[in-house]
């Protein structure tokens, strides 16, 4: 295929799936558009549904005959519930719901890698397997705290997998620039929910309860102080409060307040001493005639970055595009489920710059979210030349 018959149908694929998002668990149209693409196509196998892949959406796309070394790419598919407002041609048909975190695009991308590999598997020049993830569930965990990543590791389904890549758009880094880094690059997200509980009373008469916003405006400011004070300056970590809720009129001091919050961190010290510091800080309110319940949930772990399978990115991105600027540098303190991938296998994700100069600058997460479609065949042909030069590798990912 002709570069710009790639790049009119990765468009396609991209704005059908920006047109209908679906959220995290709920991909069913997408699955099936995801399918429907692929189905037929020369040494591709397609997995899906519970019994297969752990949930009921998602698929696993498979080109090749099993024959090692096995090489895993991965794309996330769910979107996010915001209320699109990018005036696009072809914005969200489903209102507060929209891709705002590029996962149509990285979607898309792997789309046109599965039908570039099935060619080379046509032609006998695919030499190993690919596990094509187009993975559900990214952005949310469901109630039992899980997000997709962890239902696919749990089904078995990638074993034998020797290294899995990934990219990730970034609409605030000019096309033609990457973030990759080894290491750590993305945080851990722990998430917490604080009820404070005191007595509740007339508004009039304070001296009778045990006022529970009181007792929140003293805990806040150690709240606020724990990620800079309790940890050293060189170590990356982030505690935001994001939600306070209490009380439901203006003369009735409440019972109980509650506040929910996030905490990032790089290290695993880091993260486990911020979860006994929390602890540690809110005993103070059982001094002052309180109460609290502290709810602390581990959310996905930080991303670690293999070096080797960094090496191979870089490699393939330059060869691509000799003039690419690489950022050597972390990616943030967001969070990023591919993490689990990378704790069971070897593997790296790479931020693509995708930032659209004719529109008004925006950022991940955000309802004006949109990026530079001339990235997608990048983004294409990295992960097709990243997957070739890793089984070209063959047994010696592994350094075996």
């Amino acid at each position: 295929m002709e570069a710009n018959q790639w790049h009119t149908r990765l468009i396609k694929w991209r704005r059908h799936l920006h047109q209908y998002p679906e959220l995290s668990f709920q991909e069913v149209e997408t699955t099936k558009y995801i399918i429907d693409q692929l189905q037929g196509l020369p040494g591709v196998t397609i997995a899906t549904g519970v019994e297969q892949l752990g949930l009921q959406t998602g698929a696993l796309v498979t080109v090749g005959d099993g024959e090692k070394p096995i090489i895993g790419l991965r794309a996330d598919i769910d979107a996010l519930p915001i209320k699109e407002e990018t005036e696009a041609a072809y914005q969200s048909c489903r209102p507060g719901v929209m891709h705002a975190c590029g996962h149509d695009g990285h979607t898309a991308m792997l789309l046109g890698a599965v039908f570039y590999l099935s060619k080379l598997y046509e032609l006998k020049k695919l030499h190993g397997t690919v596990k094509c993830l187009f993975q559900p569930a990214e952005e949310t965990e469901d109630n039992k705290g899980n997000t997709g990543a962890q239902y696919v590791l749990q089904s078995g389904i990638l074993e034998g997998t020797e290294a899995i890549i990934a990219l990730h758009l970034d609409p605030e880094l000019p096309l033609g620039e990457v973030k990759l880094t080894s290491g750590l690059v993305m945080a851990n997200v722990d998430t917490f929910t604080i009820t404070i509980m005191g007595t509740g009373g007339h508004g009039a008469y304070p001296e009778q309860s045990v006022d529970p916003i009181w007792l929140t405006s003293l805990v806040l400011p150690y709240l606020y102080s724990m990620s800079h004070r309790q940890l050293s300056a060189l170590e990356p970590s982030v505690l935001s409060i994001c939600q306070i809720t209490g009380g439901a009129s203006s003369n009735v001091i409440p019972s109980s307040v509650v506040i929910k919050g996030t905490m990032r961190t790089y290290s695993q010290t880091a993260r486990e001493h911020l979860a006994v510091e929390l602890k540690k800080g809110l005993e103070t309110i059982r001094g002052l005639g309180g109460a609290y319940d502290l709810s602390l949930h581990l959310g996905e772990p930080a991303l670690y970055n293999d070096s080797e399978i960094v090496d191979v990115l870089e490699c393939a991105i330059k060869t691509i595009r000799p003039d690419v600027t690489i950022h050597k540098e972390p990616y943030g303190m967001g969070g990023e489920d591919f993490s689990h991938l990378t704790t069971r296998f070897k593997g790296a994700m790479l931020f693509l710059g995708a930032f659209d100069q004719t529109k008004r600058k925006t950022s991940l997460h955000q309802p004006t979210f949109c990026f530079d479609e001339c990235a997608l065949e990048l983004g294409m042909q990295t992960l097709i030349k990243s997957t070739l030069l890793l089984l070209k590798k063959g047994g010696n990912i592994n350094g075996t």
